[in-house]
């Protein structure tokens, strides 16, 4: 995965309560399913999560994503 998209993707994520991934990949620029493919490794990390069509950062990781800049 790239490390840009993949970093776009947390930073994007941080403070919303959830949102789609069309939105996000609109948002960011970049075509849907390289959105879903980030997305869907970062739920397989335990570092996102999906609830319903949204996508939202786990509670547990905002700090841990925050310390690793």
């Amino acid at each position: 995965m790239s490390e840009d998209l993949r970093e776009a993707v947390i930073e994007a994520l941080k403070g919303q309560d959830g949102i789609a991934a069309l939105l996000l990949a609109k948002k960011l620029g970049r075509q849907l399913m390289e959105v879903l493919r980030v997305l869907e490794e970062l739920s397989a990390q335990g570092i996102v999560e999906k609830r319903g069509k949204t996508y939202r950062l786990k509670a547990i990781n905002l700090e841990v994503s925050k310390g690793t800049r």
